[in-house]
C-alpha cells in the first residue's frame, strides 16, 4: 500500500504510455533503473511481482507526465540523428573551457561570443557544449541564474529530443539540474532538478569513455555538480532531512575530482551541511578556507559568498561586529569587482551586516540594509524567511510592536513555491516576537512552542528551532511560568551542546538569570546574568549588554541595594540614548511575590568557592574559540583582582615566556602553570600583592581556563585568521618570506596557518609524514616565522651518522676524549645555540643515544665527551620521522619517555595524492627553479598539466622535482613542455 501511495497516478497504462514506441532498455536508462524495473511496473496491480515506482525516480516520472509531450514519450532518435562534434571545434572548444575552470571568466565569456557569433561552430552538439560553457559563466561565475537559464534552454530541447551527442547531453542534464536547484522563485524546482539528476545518472551509466570524450567536465566533476544540485535542493527547501540523506555523498563525489572552481563549489556545499549538521568549527573553517581560495583564484562569486556566510559564523561566535562589517565589506567589492547580479549571497551579507548593526546599537542602518536585501528577495521571487529572525528582533529591542505584527502577517500570507510551509512556520515564529514585544509573554509562550512543534513535522530545520528554543524560555520565565521554563530551559541546553553557538548561550544565559531570580534564587541569578554580561561585552553586542545591565539593576533592588533606584536610572537612561525599549520589570510578576534578600555589605569582591561560579559560567559558554577565551580569562581575573594587570604567558622546554595576552609592564608577582590540554604550557600570572585566598583562586582560575581551552580545540574553534585580499599577480608577504612552501591545496593552506600560529611558541615540534612530502621545508619554515629566525639553524639527520658517532656528533666533545678526537667539536646541539636545531629521521636515533637527547630537552643541558660539567643551551628542537614512532615504542625501538617528550606539537604533512592541487603550482616552481639562468622558463602545456595531476606520486615533492628536472635535461629547451617530454616513468 506504502509503494502505490507513493507513486499515486503512475499505474501501469501511464508507464507504458510514457515509454511510449522507446524499448524498456531505452527508457531505464533514461530513468537510471533496469528494464526488470519498467517490466514490473507494466504488470497490473494483482500480479505478484509487480512494483510501482518510488522516491526520486517516481519524482521524475511525475514530472514527464506534468511535461505532457514528454522526452520519455517520443521515440528515442536513431544513433544517426545524434551528430558529433567535429575535430575542429572540439579544438576550438576546449581553449574556451579550460579558462572556465581556472575562473578566467572575462576571457572565456569573449572568446565563446566570438566562436558563436563566428558561425565555426556548425553542428547542434557545438553549440550546446559553447551554450553550456556561457550558462555555467553566468551561473556559477555570476550568479545570474535566469541568465543561465536562458542561455540554456534551446539546447535543453535538443537534449531531450536525443539530437545531442550523448557526452554533451549529459552536460545540458548536469547543468539545468543545478539551475533548477538555484535560489531563484522563477527557476527553482526541486522535482525537475531531480528529474534531470536521474537522467544525467543513466547517461552517466552508460558512457565509460566520457574522460576522453570532447566535453566540458568528465564522469567524477560531473557527478560532483548532482551532488551540488541534491544539496542545494536540500538547502533551499528547508528540509534537514532531506540534507541529511545527501551526507557524505558529496566528499565522496569530490574525491575525483581535479577542477579547482568545481572543488571550491563543493567546499561551499560541505560548509552548509556542516553547519545543518551542527558542526560549527568546521563549517567557520571550510568557509574561511574557500573565501581564501576564490581570492586566490580570482574567482569574485565564491569569494563574496563565502565571506557573507563566515561573517554570520563569526557572529555566532561572538566576534567583534567591526570584524563581521569588515568581512561583509569585502565580499560587496568581492560582488561588485567580479559584475555580479544582486543574488542570493546579498541576502545573506545584508542578513550579517544587519545583526553586526544592531548589535552596536545603528538600528537605522541595519532597517536600510534589512529593506535593501527585502528589494533583492522580491527582485528573486524567494521567500523572505531568511531575513525574519534578524527584522524581529530589530524590532524586539526597538519596541515596534506594530511593525512586527505587519511582518507576521506578511509571511502569513506567503502563498509564493518556495519553501511556503517553512515561510509559514516563521511566520507564526514573527507573532511570536510581536506577543514578547507588546509584553504578552504566556501567548509569546505558547506561539514559540507551536512553532517549536511545526517546525519538527517539518523536517526539524535547526537555525530556526534554536531561535525558538532560546525566546521560549526567556517569555515562559518573564510570564512567571517557572516548570515550564526550566523544561524548555534544559531543552536549550541540549540543543545547543548539538549546535554550539556562543551568543545564543550569552542570551540564554540572560535567561536563566531571569528564571533564577523569580525562583527565588537572587546569588545564582546574578552569577548568570553576570556571566552573560562578560561574554556580551567581549563580544561588543552594546544593545544586549545595555538591556543585561538593566537586569542587573533590578537583580540589585531585589537583592536590597541601597543604591538600586540609582543604578534603575542611569541604566534605563543609556537604553534611552542607545534607541532601546525600557523593558518592564521583571521582579514584578502578577500574582508571584519575590522575596528580598537582606541588604548587600558594601566592600571588596567576595572571595572563596562562590567567586568561581561565574568566572565557570563564562568560561564555558559553548561555541567560543581560543582567542576569546583568553581575554576572558584575563576579564575575569581583572574582575577578581582589580588593578591586578592580569598576564597570559606561553612557556617553552626551558621555562622562557612569550606574552600570549594581558599587560607585560610590571613583572608578575604571583603566577600558576597550567596545561592547554594540547602540547602547550602556559603561566597566568598578576602584579600585586592577592588576599588571603587569592593564590588559591588563581590556581583554580587557571585550571578552568585550561579545561576550557582543551574543550575549544578539540571543538576544532579555530582563530580568526586574516583575510586580506591578495595583490593579483604577487607573492603573499608570507610566501615570500616562506621560499619554496607552495600551498594551493586546503590542507597546505591550513599547514601554513598552522605553521604561523606556532610562530611565536618555543614548544618543540615533531614534523611527520611521508619520505619526500616535505617535512624539512615544514622545519625550515617553522623557523623562518620564529623570533629565532635570525639565529642559527641546524640540520642533523639521524639515518645519515655512523652509530659509533652519533654522542659526538649531537652533543660534542673535547680534544682527546678518545681516540681521533683532535680538536674540539661543539656538536650541532651547541651549534643552534639560540635559534633551532632540525633533527631529521628522529625514528634512527639509537637507543642508547635516547636518555641523553631526553636529559637534553627536559633540562636544557648538554654533556660534550670529556668534560666535567654540563653546558646549558637554548634550542628549539624541530623533530622528522616518516616511521611510526607509536610502533617502534611498542616494539621497544623507541624510549617511551622521549617519545612523549618529543610528542609535543604533532605536524602532519599530508602526502602529495592528498593535495593534488599543489601539483601545478608545484611544478611551476620548479620549472622556474630549474630554468638556467638568463633563459625564458618554459610553459607547462594542458595535457603535460593532467598527465602531472593525474599521477599518484609515491614519491611526494621530491619525485616531481625528480621528474621536473628529468624532463628538462634533454636539450635544447622548448617554450613549451608538452606530456610527451613529461618522463614521469623513467
Amino acid at each position: 500500500m506504502e509503494e502505490k501511495g507513493e507513486a499515486h497516478g503512475l499505474g501501469p497504462q501511464v508507464i507504458r504510455a510514457l515509454r511510449g514506441e522507446q524499448s524498456r532498455a531505452a527508457f531505464a536508462r533514461l530513468l537510471g533503473v533496469t528494464p526488470l524495473t519498467v517490466y514490473r511496473w507494466e504488470l497490473p496491480d494483482e500480479a505478484p511481482q509487480a512494483r510501482r515506482p518510488r522516491g526520486r525516480v517516481a519524482q521524475a516520472l511525475r514530472q514527464l507526465l506534468e511535461g505532457g509531450a514528454s522526452t520519455a514519450s517520443r521515440p528515442t532518435p536513431s544513433n544517426s540523428k545524434r551528430q558529433e562534434l567535429h575535430p575542429d571545434e572540439s579544438a576550438r572548444l576546449a581553449p574556451c573551457l579550460a579558462r572556465l575552470r581556472k575562473a578566467e571568466w572575462r576571457a572565456a565569456e569573449e572568446e565563446l561570443m566570438a566562436l558563436l557569433a563566428s558561425g565555426a561552430l556548425r553542428t547542434p552538439g557545438a553549440r550546446a557544449l559553447a551554450a553550456v560553457g556561457l550558462s555555467y559563466l553566468l551561473r556559477w561565475g555570476r550568479e545570474d541564474c535566469r541568465g543561465a537559464f536562458t542561455t540554456l534552454l534551446p539546447h535543453l530541447e535538443e537534449a531531450n529530443q536525443g539530437l545531442l551527442p550523448e557526452a554533451v547531453e549529459l552536460q545540458v542534464h548536469a547543468l539545468a539540474a543545478n539551475l533548477y536547484a538555484s535560489p531563484d522563485g522563477k527557476l527553482f524546482d526541486a522535482d525537475k532538478s531531480d528529474a534531470h539528476v536521474a537522467r544525467a545518472e543513466a547517461l552517466l551509466a552508460i558512457l565509460p569513455g566520457l574522460e576522453t570524450a570532447p566535453t566540458f567536465h568528465g564522469a567524477a566533476e560531473v557527478r560532483c555538480h548532482l551532488r551540488i544540485a541534491e544539496l542545494a535542493c536540500g538547502f533551499y527547501l528547508g528540509e534537514a532531512e532531506r540534507v541529511a540523506r545527501c551526507s557524505g555523498r558529496m566528499a565522496e563525489a569530490l574525491a575525483g575530482v581535479t577542477d579547482p572552481v568545481l572543488r571550491l563549489l563543493a567546499e561551499d556545499c560541505l560548509a552548509h551541511e556542516a553547519t545543518i549538521r551542527g558542526e560549527a568549527a568546521q563549517a567557520t573553517r571550510r568557509f574561511r578556507e574557500v573565501a581564501q581560495g576564490a581570492a586566490r583564484l580570482g574567482y569574485p562569486f565564491l569569494e563574496a559568498r563565502n565571506l557573507a556566510f563566515l561573517a554570520q559564523r563569526r557572529l555566532e561566535e561572538c566576534c567583534e561586529p567591526q570584524e563581521a562589517l569588515g568581512l561583509v565589506r569585502r565580499a560587496r567589492e568581492a560582488a561588485y569587482g567580479g559584475r555580479m547580479v544582486r543574488g542570493f549571497s546579498f541576502i545573506f551579507a545584508a542578513r550579517s551586516e544587519a545583526e553586526a548593526l544592531i548589535r552596536l546599537t545603528r538600528f537605522a542602518e541595519a532597517e536600510a540594509v534589512l529593506d535593501e536585501a527585502d528589494a533583492v528577495v522580491a527582485e528573486l521571487s524567494w521567500t523572505p524567511l531568511h531575513l525574519v529572525v534578524m527584522r524581529s528582533v530589530l524590532c524586539l529591542v526597538t519596541g515596534r510592536h506594530a511593525e512586527q505584527r505587519k511582518l507576521a502577517a506578511r509571511l502569513a500570507a506567503y502563498d509564493g513555491p518556495i519553501q511556503r510551509n517553512l515561510t509559514l512556520a516563521y511566520g507564526l515564529f514573527a507573532e511570536a516576537m510581536a506577543d514578547l514585544t507588546e509584553g504578552l509573554r504566556p501567548r509569546a509562550a505558547e506561539r514559540f512552542a507551536a512553532t517549536a512543534s511545526r517546525v519538527m513535522e517539518l523536517g526539524g530545520w535547526p537555525f530556526l528551532r534554536r531561535e525558538c528554543l532560546v525566546y521560549e524560555t526567556g517569555a515562559r520565565a518573564f510570564a512567571g511560568q517557572l516548570a515550564e521554563a526550566r523544561v524548555v530551559l534544559r531543552r536549550a541546553r541540549v540543543f545547543l551542546e548539538r549546535m554550539p553557538s556562543a551568543i545564543h548561550s550569552a542570551v540564554l544565559s540572560r535567561f536563566e538569570g531571569v528564571l533564577l531570580a523569580l525562583e527565588g534564587r537572587p546569588r545564582e541569578a546574578r552569577e548568570q546574568l553576570e556571566s552573560s554580561l562578560g561574554t556580551l561585552r567581549l563580544a561588543g553586542d552594546l544593545t544586549m549588554a545595555g538591556f543585561t545591565r538593566h537586569l542587573l539593576a533590578q537583580m540589585a533592588r531585589l537583592e536590597g541595594d541601597p543604591a538600586a533606584e540609582e543604578l534603575l536610572s542611569a541604566s534605563e537612561a543609556e537604553l534611552r540614548r542607545a534607541g532601546l525599549a525600557l523593558p518592564q520589570d521583571f521582579t514584578r510578576v502578577p500574582g508571584r511575590p519575590l522575596q528580598t534578600a537582606p541588604t548587600l555589605a558594601s566592600g571588596p569582591p567576595r572571595l572563596g568557592a562562590e567567586a568561581l561560579v561565574v568566572p565557570f559560567e563564562r568560561l564555558s559558554v559553548r561555541g567560543m574559540g581560543a582567542s576569546l577565551i583568553q581575554r576572558e580569562l584575563l576579564g575575569v581575573l581583572e574582575g577578581l583582582f582589580p588593578g591586578c594587570l592580569p598576564r597570559l604567558e606561553e612557556l617553552d622546554s626551558l621555562g622562557h615566556a612569550t606574552l600570549v595576552a594581558g599587560s607585560d609592564t610590571v613583572p608578575a608577582s604571583e603566577a600558576v602553570e597550567f596545561g592547554d590540554g594540547c602540547g602547550r604550557r602556559l603561566r597566568l600570572g598578576v602584579a600585586g600583592p592577592l588576599p588571603a585566598d587569592g593564590r588559591a583562586l588563581l590556581t583554580a582560575l587557571s585550571r578552568l581556563g585550561g579545561f576550557a581551552l582543551e574543550v575549544a580545540a578539540l571543538r576544532g574553534f579555530a582563530e580568526a585568521e586574516s583575510l586580506e585580499a591578495p595583490v593579483a599577480g604577487a607573492e603573499s608577504e608570507r610566501d615570500m618570506e616562506l621560499p619554496g612552501f607552495i600551498a594551493a591545496s586546503p590542507a597546505m593552506k591550513r599547514l601554513r596557518a598552522e605553521l604561523a600560529r606556532l610562530s611565536s611558541s618555543r614548544a618543540t615540534v615533531i614534523v611527520t609524514g611521508e619520505s619526500g612530502a616535505g617535512k624539512e621545508l615544514v622545519a625550515r619554515a617553522l623557523h623562518t616565522l620564529s623570533t629565532r629566525a635570525q639565529r642559527p639553524y641546524v640540520a642533523f639527520n639521524c639515518a645519515a651518522v655512523p652509530k659509533e658517532l652519533f654522542e659526538g656528533q649531537l652533543f660534542g666533545y673535547r680534544r682527546g676524549a678518545y681516540t681521533g678526537a683532535a680538536t674540539d667539536h661543539p656538536g650541532v646541539i651547541r651549534a643552534a645555540h639560540g635559534g633551532t636545531l632540525f633533527l631529521d629521521e628522529i625514528g634512527e636515533l639509537p637507543l642508547d643515544v635516547q636518555p641523553k637527547l631526553l636529559r637534553f630537552l627536559e633540562n636544557g643541558e648538554v654533556f660534550p665527551l670529556g668534560e666535567m660539567r654540563p653546558v646549558e643551551v637554548d634550542v628549539r628542537v624541530v623533530a622528522a620521522t616518516h616511521r611510526d614512532l607509536s610502533q617502534l615504542v611498542r616494539e621497544g625501538r623507541f624510549r617511551e619517555d622521549l617519545y612523549y617528550r618529543l610528542n609535543v606539537v604533532p605536524v602532519r604533512v599530508p602526502p602529495l595524492r592528498e593535495r593534488r592541487e599543489d601539483v601545478v603550482a608545484l611544478a611551476r616552481h620548479f620549472v622556474r627553479q630549474l630554468t638556467p639562468e638568463g633563459q625564458d622558463p618554459p610553459q607547462l602545456a594542458p595535457d603535460a598539466l593532467a598527465a602531472l595531476v593525474a599521477h599518484p606520486w609515491p614519491g611526494n615533492v621530491r619525485e616531481l622535482r625528480n621528474v621536473i628536472e628529468r624532463s628538462m635535461a634533454y636539450g635544447p629547451l622548448p617554450a613549451v613542455l608538452g606530456a610527451e617530454q613529461m618522463r614521469i616513468a623513467g
